[in-house]
């Protein structure tokens, strides 16, 4: 601002000494001027002649007598010429061209004034520029309503509450899988009195009977001594135990690894399909926990072996209520978090007929596998039972899931 405000000072001198300039020059020229016009007045009073009255000659004016007389000679005589006239006229003939170019010399001055109009013109622009200054405060001020903003962003906190709430749903089926607290499926009981020649009968085969393979579970496990064929199809030339129990739950399952553990039989490959039987006396999360309990147990004793966890076959027909927490269980299985030597495989859904129906032909029952049904079983496991045994590995198997 303070090189503005100089340089408007010096604007104004400037345009001061112009204006001064201009009027010493009209004054000049107004000051030739009179004297031009003064001149001329003085010569045409000196060269016009008096007044005369006729017939009568006045002695007074000698001079202009005298040159009266010296006019009229010379008008009578051309070749004389009138020394004193001449001289008069010439003069100021001579003086009037000086002060004539004079006065037509003073004029370029107000040219240099005309100039000086664009100074102004710059003085405009610098009021013009001044305006720039409150656009910036009226930009802080459009600034300011960010503040609202951050107000709505508030909102979307709940948001992300309700994607907790839909991701909820596969957390607590791991929380339930690892019960907290001892419930039914997880608390190792035996059989009844009527169910001891077949837990006795297991409890020997486990002591006394290494093996490759281990089949564990319950009435639909036992009923493979009822299709040799199938069994011999699927295991060919392994050793293979089965220590199925029909009517067996999670929990008479783990009494019985209790009572014999596997390391004695040191198997490569253990079979494990149970749970069926707790499907109505039992809620979907305690047969989970159940069923992970097993798995686990048999890890401590086999911590070489391989765990192939079977889901739950379907049962019953379509209006049993047996379906739907069976189909919550196997979810649950699917996205169990099993020791990394053990994985999920599934067989159960090739006994669903396109319309959810089971095929009596597959399960006369709705529940026990007939011969067909086991053929069917084996031919869904065996590709992965053998690619189990063909790892023969001495340390805790792979947990890539096998093709």
């Amino acid at each position: 601002m303070q090189a503005h405000q100089r340089y408007g000072r010096d604007i104004m001198k400037t345009i001061s000494t112009f204006r001064i300039l201009f009027l010493a020059n009209v004054c000049a020229a107004a000051s030739a001027t009179v004297f031009i016009i003064a001149s001329g007045a003085g010569c045409a009073g000196a060269y016009s002649p008096p007044p005369r009255a006729a017939n009568s000659q006045t002695t007074s004016s000698t001079g202009s007598s005298a040159a009266l007389r010296e006019k009229r000679m010379s008008a009578s005589n051309p070749t004389q010429k009138s020394q004193p006239v001449t001289t008069q006229l010439t003069e100021p003939i001579h003086k009037q061209p000086e002060k004539i170019a004079a006065v037509a010399v003073a004029p370029p001055s107000p040219v240099e004034v005309a100039v000086a109009p664009p100074a102004p013109a710059s003085a405009p622009v610098e009021v013009v520029v001044a305006p720039p200054t409150p656009a910036p405060a009226q930009v802080e001020v459009v600034v300011a309503p960010p503040a609202p903003v951050e107000v709505a962003v508030e909102p979307p906190t709940p948001a992300p509450a309700q994607v907790e709430v839909a991701v909820a749903p596969p957390a607590p089926v791991v929380s339930h899988i690892r019960a907290t607290s001892e419930t039914a499926t997880t608390t190792p009981v035996s059989r009844e009195a009527g169910a001891f020649g077949r837990q006795n009968l297991v409890l020997e085969r486990a002591r006394n009977n290494p093996a490759e393979i281990v089949f564990i579970g319950d009435s639909i496990t036992e009923g493979w001594e009822g299709a040799p064929e199938q069994w011999k199809m699927l295991i060919g030339s392994h050793s293979a135990i089965n220590l199925g129990v029909g009517g067996d739950r999670t929990q008479h399952v783990l009494w019985r690894l209790e009572q014999a553990p596997l390391n004695a039989v040191n198997p490569k490959v253990v079979v494990v399909m149970i749970g069926t039987n707790n499907i109505y006396d039992d809620n979907c999360p305690d047969i989970l926990a159940g069923i992970h309990d097993v798995v686990n147990l048999i890890h401590k004793q086999c911590p070489n072996a391989e765990v192939l966890v079977l889901d739950i076959p379907p049962r019953g027909d379509l209006k049993d209520s047996a379906r739907e927490k069976i189909a919550q269980i196997n979810i649950g299985l699917t996205l169990g978090m099993w020791p990394k030597h053990a994985r999920f495989v599934r067989v159960g859904k090739q006994f669903l007929k396109p319309d959810g129906s089971i095929d009596p032909a597959d399960m006369p029952d709705l529940l026990h596998f007939s011969q067909k049904g086991y053929a069917m079983w084996a031919a869904s496991i065996k590709p992965e039972l053998d690619c189990s045994l063909q790892a023969n590995h001495p340390q805790p198997a792979p947990t890539m899931a096998h093709p």
